[in-house]
């Protein structure tokens, strides 16, 4: 197989950014030769995320596909899931696309690799991240994957990523032990540039802490859900969401969640409350919500912003890792960045009234025009 590196960008505007490391060229090698025959291929690096090894390939015959080389701890139970997901939603009728494998020479999703990783080809989903673009449809797209992966049923494998309310199994080093994160930021010296963000941050974490208990009495409602359906893992043609991308962090959770996470990207913003108040009319055409989902809205909103928040104080290596937490806890000064996450959760702590009451009342019409 001859494959020719290339520095340039790729030439299709709507091929989605979705990693940006670099690999060794035998493994790529490796990797490419278990889905195409020999031929000349040629790969470019994405740009954008921090999870996976994920190049554009372009085959002579001009097809564009994206190769991903996971960067998960070699941990094929993972890749095997979202695969078997992905599957399952693709049997079933939807207005959107979600990621298509290509099947290896042996006709498999995805291929083990010389060095443990799982490597797989996907066909590339047309258009451009959303952003905060189309929100209202957005929206319905979320809901509309909310109810179908209701419908996914995976009898023979336990999720392998933990739900939200385990919170300090978001990551393998804290190993669901809270102590061991807050004696981190209570004595790791690198947080003292921001010591007055990461105090906050842990008075909030140990009252959502009690609040998990409650709302776990309250058997929300569960199922298989995406867990990071974002804006940025979300691609538009226009005004019309034509993919969906990234589910490798589907996970066994409270349904409400999934509304959970998408909304903590927009609380972000310069203006939250009409992107959040667009996006939720357009959950609620396909989505669905109980009275206690709703109520609990905010916490779950604050809760994905603690996962990551505990998540990216471990990240670096599995170690302690101080700097990418604190980023997140200083305001930028670029105009467009999304607020620190600090002032995320004091945003979403003063609108608690507001965004249950447009949850509520958005639900509420849908309901009765259903009616």
């Amino acid at each position: 197989m001859t494959v020719a590196m290339s520095s340039a960008a790729p030439a299709a505007p709507s091929a989605p950014k979705t990693g940006q490391h670099t690999v060794e060229e035998a493994l790529r090698d490796e990797a490419l030769a278990l889905f195409f025959e020999s031929e000349e291929l040629k790969t470019t690096p994405t740009s954008g995320g921090v999870n996976n090894v994920v190049q554009y390939v372009e085959a002579a015959n001009g097809e564009r596909y994206i190769l991903r080389i996971y960067n998960n701890g070699n941990k094929s139970e993972k890749v095997r899931f979202e695969h078997e997901i992905l599957r399952q939603l693709a049997q079933q009728k939807l207005s959107f696309e979600v990621p298509r494998a290509l099947p290896s020479r042996a006709g498999r999703p995805h291929e083990l690799l010389s060095n443990g990783a799982e490597a797989c080809v996907f066909h590339i989903i047309p258009g451009t991240l959303a952003k905060t673009t189309s929100p209202e449809e957005v929206g319905r797209a979320t809901g509309e994957l909310c109810s179908a992966m209701g419908r996914v049923v995976i009898t023979d494998q336990k999720a392998p990523i933990p739900p939200y309310f385990e919170l300090f199994k978001v990551h393998h080093a804290i190993g669901g032990n809270a102590e061991i994160f807050y004696k981190e930021v209570a004595t790791n010296p690198d947080f003292n540039v921001c010591r007055e963000a990461i105090d906050f941050l842990v008075s909030e974490i140990k009252q959502v802490e009690a609040k998990l208990a409650v709302y776990l009495q309250q058997d929300l409602p569960m199922q298989l859900i995406h867990g990071d359906l974002h804006y940025d893992n979300v691609m538009v043609v226009g005004d019309q969401v034509s993919g969906l991308l990234d589910f490798e962090f589907c996970a066994y959770d409270w349904r409400a969640m999934e509304l959970a996470v998408a909304l903590s990207k927009y609380v972000g913003e310069k203006e939250p409350l009409p992107l959040c108040e667009r996006f939720v009319s357009g959950f609620a055409q396909h989505g669905q919500l109980t009275e206690a989902e709703v109520a609990a809205i905010p916490d779950l909103i604050n809760l994905r912003i603690f996962s990551n928040a505990v998540y990216f104080t471990v990240r670096v290596g599995g170690c302690w890792g101080a700097a990418p937490l604190r980023a997140r806890t200083r305001s930028s000064r670029s105009p467009r960045a999304p607020a620190p996450t600090p002032n995320r959760v004091r945003w979403v702590n003063a609108n608690r009234d507001a965004l249950t009451s447009v949850i509520r009342e958005k639900m509420a019409a849908l309901v009765a025009a259903r009616a």
